[in-house]
């Protein structure tokens, strides 16, 4: 329903009027990004490349903020994506958590998951719901469930350890719901 509204103009701004009302967020306070879709991609490749420009404003505009996000475009060299436009997500993600904005490398399981850590950037990775709360990847990252999910904290607004970029751990999402047969087809 909320992507038919956006599309539809009932809901959403253009990008300036976005970054203006990140801007205004109070100091310090946490804001999540995207809780649906992806970062902006460049037109030529919106599905595969990352709009840098944009992620750089974005950035900027989250100065004294803790926003975060989630993202699953691609880093590595793959069928759908070619050596450069890979290198050139990977330098956008890691500038934007150099410069605070939070942007976490989602991994389709625990072995990309593993990679992912090795570039410095903070990861998030799906998991099957039988995971332990805490546990580690094979190369021995320490891995832990969102604390939502294993109720250490009530909600993400109190936990926010997705929005801290310098943590030593991998979250864990343990898959849910409708989310299954999907989680099992790419994992």
């Amino acid at each position: 329903m909320h992507w038919n509204k956006v599309s539809e103009g009932e809901r959403g701004a253009d990008f300036d009027t976005f970054l203006k009302e990140i801007e205004s967020i109070p100091e310090g306070n946490p804001w999540r990004h995207n809780q649906a879709g992806d970062l902006l991609g460049y037109s030529h490749d919106p599905a595969n490349s990352i709009d840098s420009e944009a992620l750089a404003k974005l950035a900027r505009a989250n100065r004294g903020k803790r926003g975060f996000t989630y993202t699953h475009k691609e880093i590595e060299p793959s069928k759908y994506v070619d050596t450069p436009t890979a290198q050139a997500n990977l330098q956008a993600i890691t500038e934007a958590n150099l410069n605070g904005f939070t942007v976490n490398l989602s991994a389709n399981g625990i072995s990309q998951a593993d990679r992912y850590y090795k570039t410095g950037n903070p990861v998030a990775v799906t998991v099957p719901e039988d995971t332990p709360e805490k546990t580690t990847t094979p190369r021995g990252v320490k891995v832990v469930v969102c604390p939502v999910q294993t109720e250490k904290a009530k909600n993400c607004a109190e936990c926010l350890l997705c929005q801290r970029g310098k943590r030593k751990v991998i979250v864990a999402f343990r898959v849910h719901s409708a989310s299954k047969a999907k989680f099992k087809a790419i994992a």
